[in-house]
């Protein structure tokens, strides 16, 4: 037993050393670093109390209008230890592989396939584009004990450092009140085939309400709602994909497998938790489909859930069926990620053994703008 014990031990650090070297050491990839560089360039040091002050009070500047505080001091603090814009990148994979190893130990009965949940399910999303959401994504895992033990304390604290990296865990605080709870099936179910009729409908329900708040409020906000509503970019919903298609049928999965999982997790309030979040995440997706760009960022918040899910549903199949889930996953999992970074800004460098240039980098997100603006869904 502890020679197994020995052997997993070594397959987490052979897990995290790969997630590591992969993500800390990548180059310009992507197209974050138009923002997160300037950001890192203009950054002063803790020496630099002048600086300091107005990094923080300078509003002229686009870029730092839409940085919140807690990421400008994470960002002061890395830059008086190291110029190099790359160091960022690794020390910020190296604190989401901290945490990613303390939720897949804690919660995920297949620790490598967790991993590999992550990396099929927006996990490269999350570490090639979000410094900043990433923190508050993680910083919401982490408090999901929180949650479990009923600590209102601990866990507002946790999201509230995570809202100083990204305004969007705002909607992670409604969540302490009602996640650990069972929701009915009867909710469950008719808001599934809601959602579904709203989708394939292509029904637009959100735009009037969007609409309607900006006249209330008038001016900018007037402005601002009827340009997102009548720009295609934004409001286009996605139609019938392979991405909807794997959720539907996910959805049946997971809750056909609800009591064999809830057999294996033996805790209601963890069960609830990640069905819940799974919930959110699909009703996310199929009542916002009229607004691609509330698809992309809404869902990211709480994918956590299929890192969790997907293995406990592994763990729970007869024998005899594994092997077809684990070919369909593998065939599904290859489609996505091929789909996903069939695109030159995801052309893979490693500083440890390629020469990325800012330049080069410049030079190819400026040559392929309209791409990246207007992609193929």
């Amino acid at each position: 037993m502890k020679k197994n014990d020995e052997n997993i031990t070594i397959i987490r650090y052979i897990c995290m050393l790969i997630f590591f070297v992969f993500f800390g050491f990548r180059g310009y990839l992507d197209t974050d670093f138009v923002v997160y560089y300037p950001i890192y360039e203009a950054a002063p040091t803790l020496s630099d109390t002048q600086g300091v002050l107005k990094f923080f009070s300078n509003l002229n500047e686009d870029y730092l209008l839409k940085i919140e505080p807690g990421y400008k001091v994470f960002v002061i603090i890395l830059k008086s230890i190291s110029e190099d814009y790359f160091f960022l990148q690794i020390v910020s994979s190296l604190i989401d592989i901290l945490f990613l190893n303390y939720f897949f130990k804690k919660y995920s009965p297949q620790y490598v396939l967790g991993f590999i949940m992550f990396l099929v399910f927006s996990g490269l999303l999350i570490e090639f584009d979000l410094l900043r959401n990433s923190k508050a994504i993680f910083l919401f895992i982490y408090s999901l004990q929180f949650i479990k033990d009923r600590n209102p304390i601990k866990y507002f604290i946790c999201n509230g450092i995570g809202l100083l990296f990204h305004s969007s865990a705002i909607f992670y605080f409604p969540l302490y009140f009602f996640l650990h709870k069972k929701f009915p099936s009867q909710l469950v179910w008719g808001a599934f085939i809601i959602g579904n009729v709203l989708y394939l409908g292509q029904i637009k329900f959100i735009t009037p309400i969007v609409v309607a708040i900006g006249n209330f409020f008038g001016g900018v906000y007037s402005l601002m709602a009827e340009g997102y509503s009548e720009d295609s970019l934004y409001n286009t919903g996605y139609g019938i994909t392979m991405g909807y298609i794997e959720k539907f049928f996910t959805f049946i999965l997971f809750y056909y497998s609800y009591d064999k999982i809830g057999e294996l997790i033996k805790d209601e309030k963890i069960l609830n938790i990640f069905f819940n979040l799974f919930f959110i995440f699909t009703v996310t997706y199929l009542f916002l489909s009229e607004y691609s760009v509330l698809i992309d960022r809404m869902t990211t918040l709480f994918v956590m859930s299929y890192w969790i899910l997907y293995p406990y549903v592994y763990a729970v199949i007869e024998r005899m069926f594994k092997l077809v889930f684990t070919f369909i996953l593998f065939l599904f999992g290859n489609y996505k990620m091929i789909n996903a970074n069939n695109n030159i800004m995801r052309k893979y460098e490693n500083i440890l053994w390629d020469k990325p240039t800012i330049t080069r980098a410049y030079y190819i997100i400026n040559k392929h703008l309209d791409k990246i603006i207007n992609p193929k869904k």
